[in-house]
């Protein structure tokens, strides 16, 4: 009935001996709650700490830009593109940008000067992956040590980055950017893309971008075609455009430039006698380079500066600065490159010698030439001034509106030939008193009180004769004239009294040379056209400009005036000075105002008008005595011509249907008999030929036309007044011309 109990065992555990070599356990304590929370914490600030730095990045690479621009820069926006102008030689004149570049390929850069940027700005390029951390701690120190940010540590990538993309702020907020930016370029262009960028991106002063912008600026050639020294000189410009500008501070670019030249010699890029050349032929250019002056500083290059502005101006009116400055647009004009040279050559000269014996602060003389084909209106030349620095940039072949004295005369006279006139009618070149609508006496004279009396107006155009003129106005009437010079191309108010056959009026030399246009094409007046065409960047035709015409005289009267404007260089004003000089057919007209204050000379052939103006800026200043246009401007408008003689066709003016010529007795205004001793060929518009010979020297009968030959002409006078005599010149610009007459 009792359960037998179990009787329980119990095993002894084994004990395995402690080996000798391991070491007994610490015993682990108990965290108290304190070092539990001060783990805790330094946990949660080491997370915060990286999940900061992380949302930092992070923050950082989604604000970066899109690098489209730098991975395909070509047409992007962001490189904004110059508006460049050319010539009719198809030749670069000029370009307008805000950032003043011309793209290159990277075989375009020399070897040379790619290698001298690296060595100067980044000798770690082809080894690093977008930045030189040595370089960066190295910035870093210097920073922290001054308390401000003063060095960058910036790689070639690092640069391009900065410079297509952020701002030239100095924080570490953008130079984390730039790091970032330059990681991820590093990542998807090789090196050789990579300079190339930058050889087209970097700033290096005057608004110019681009190595090659910088080379046409500085030194007026392509960047291939670069000298050692001027390699130097802009291997060294990006590390601070502004302090080693040749212009700005030519010392501190020789500096500049000598310091990169050594590094050169060091890295073996060039020998020691190179780099002592280098520096020599640069102390010698910087002096050049350091005088170049654009008023206008968004241009890289400017052949023509006061050209230039003019298209300025029309194409920001038209298509907008935005436009202008960025859009790369392809301006064909008018502007024949060769004639433009010659024109600016013969204008500065001609005013160095006028300006010679002037002392520094006295007013200087100064000028306009402007030249057009008067068949397309197209503008050949331009010179608006001696020279388009800051304080001299009016375009007086433009603006400046000045008296015309006898250069206006042409178009009295086209009047009267409208009316009936004829070369061979008689004006009467004596002394007259006018009385005023305010009982004022006016007097006018010729130069010297000369009096021709009789005088045909062949005669009265040629010398310029003051008194036949006024009476021809008398009888044409004021407001006609005014109105023929209106439909001719000058659209200034006129006075509408006497004194406008003195050439009292104000006009401008672009009014005259479009004027003196409507002769040498025959009657029809052309606008004036200084664009063909423009193209987009992709050289899209965006507009195709040409002139408009308008037949303001006929064909016959235009010829008659130039018939006679023939005879102003031939035998009147303009032979010593002009007609003597030039082995072509020309026709001109001088000019020169009361007291020497504006001297002209408009002159032409049936392929070119050019106007020569001459004068102070302001005030009534008289040039001097005797510095008449004959003097001083037409010398200046032949040594023009004579340089572009090659260009021109050497073509007679064409007679137009409707003119006749005639044998004329100029003193009677008849046909010519073999008794008359003074014969002139005549030309007239049909039916106003004479009809009737001489009879004041002999009887009709007693010789014909068909027995005459044609007398050497000569100027008429009624008294026994000796030709206008001259004054010896006083300058070398005068010299050849003590024989010239002087109009008024």
């Amino acid at each position: 009935m009792f359960r037998r109990r179990r009787r329980r065992t119990y095993k002894t555990p084994v004990v395995f001996p402690k080996s000798p070599f391991l070491k007994p356990r610490k015993k682990i304590s108990t965290l108290t709650p304190l070092g539990k929370s001060v783990i805790v914490i330094s946990l949660l600030c080491f997370f915060v700490i990286i999940g900061i730095g992380v949302g930092v990045i992070v923050a950082f690479t989604s604000h970066l830009p899109n690098l489209d621009p730098v991975l395909k820069y070509e047409g992007m926006e962001t490189w904004k593109f110059p508006t460049k102008l050319y010539s009719v030689e198809n030749k670069l004149i000029a370009d307008f940008a805000e950032e003043k570049r011309e793209l290159v390929n990277l075989d375009q850069i020399p070897q040379l000067l790619k290698d001298a940027v690296i060595v100067i700005e980044d000798k770690q390029f082809y080894k690093h992956k977008g930045i030189d951390l040595t370089g960066l701690i190295r910035a870093f120190l210097v920073n922290i040590r001054s308390g401000k940010i003063l060095q960058g540590g910036s790689t070639i990538t690092q640069q391009l980055a900065k410079n297509l993309f952020l701002t030239q702020e100095r924080s570490y907020r953008r130079k984390i950017q730039e790091v970032l930016i330059a990681l991820l370029i590093e990542r998807k262009l090789t090196k050789e893309e990579i300079l190339e960028r930058y050889f087209n991106k970097i700033y290096y002063g005057h608004g110019n971008y681009g190595a090659q912008a910088a080379s046409l600026y500085y030194f007026d050639k392509p960047v291939n075609d670069l000298s050692v020294a001027e390699i130097a000189m802009l291997a060294g410009l990006p590390n601070s455009p502004v302090h080693y500008s040749p212009i700005a501070y030519p010392q501190k670019a020789i500096e500049r430039q000598a310091i990169v030249l050594n590094q050169m010699e060091k890295e073996g890029l060039i020998t020691p006698d190179q780099e002592i050349a280098a520096k020599n032929d640069f102390e010698k250019e910087v002096k050049r380079i350091s005088k170049k002056k654009f008023a206008k500083a968004k241009t890289t290059i400017n052949k023509a500066p006061y050209f230039t502005e003019y298209i300025r101006q029309i194409l920001e009116q038209e298509y907008g600065s935005n436009a202008l400055y960025t859009g790369g647009l392809n301006v064909y004009t008018t502007l024949n490159l060769q004639m433009q040279e010659a024109a600016q050559e013969a204008l500065v000269n001609g005013l160095e010698q006028l300006n010679a014996a002037k002392k520094a602060g006295e007013p200087r003389i100064e000028g306009a030439l402007l030249a057009i084909d008067p068949r397309t209106g197209n503008i050949l030349a331009m010179v608006g001034g001696s020279g388009f620095i800051q304080t001299n940039q009016l375009n007086r072949a433009i603006y400046a509106k000045r008296q015309p004295g006898s250069a206006f005369k042409p178009i009295i006279y086209t009047a009267a030939i409208d009316q009936g006139f004829t070369p061979i009618n008689i004006l009467d070149d004596s002394p007259k008193t006018y009385i005023g609508a305010d009982g004022t006496e006016w007097s006018p004279s010729n130069y010297n009180d000369d009096f021709y009396g009789r005088v045909t107006l062949r005669t009265a155009l040629e010398l310029s004769l003051n008194l036949a003129t006024i009476k021809l106005l008398e009888e044409v009437g004021v407001r006609r004239v005014i109105e023929y010079a209106h439909k001719m191309g000058i659209k200034n108010k006129l006075p509408a009294d006497l004194s406008l056959a003195l050439g009292t009026a104000q006009v401008t030399p672009l009014e005259m040379t479009k004027a003196f246009g409507v002769f040498a094409n025959q009657g029809i007046k052309v606008e004036l056209l200084a664009i063909q065409s423009i193209k987009d960047h992709q050289q899209n035709l965006l507009e195709e400009r040409t002139t408009k015409e308008e037949r303001v005289i006929s064909a016959q009267t235009a010829y008659l005036i130039t018939s006679m404007l023939e005879g102003v260089v031939q035998r009147g004003t303009a032979k010593y000075s002009v007609g003597n000089k030039i082995d072509r057919v020309v026709a001109g007209k001088t000019g020169t105002t009361n007291d020497y204050v504006d001297a002209w000379f408009i002159g032409y052939t049936p392929e070119l008008v050019a106007t020569v103006w001459i004068g102070y800026d302001r005030g009534q200043r008289s040039l001097g005595h005797g510095r008449a246009g004959g003097v001083v401007a037409a010398p200046i408008w032949t040594a023009f011509v004579q340089k572009i003689l090659p260009l021109l066709e050497s073509t007679d003016f064409t007679v137009p249907a409707g003119v006749n010529f005639a044998i004329v007795d100029p003193s009677t205004g008849m046909l010519a008999t073999k008794y008359c001793p003074k014969t002139r060929y005549e030309v007239f518009v049909e039916g106003n030929c004479p009809t009737q010979y001489c009879t004041y020297h002999g009887k009709e009968e007693e010789g014909t036309i068909e027995e005459l030959g044609v007398g050497e002409y000569e100027s008429q006078s009624s008294s026994t007044t000796t030709p206008i005599e001259e004054k010896k010149p006083q300058t070398s610009l005068m010299e050849d011309f003590d024989k010239i007459r002087l109009e008024e």
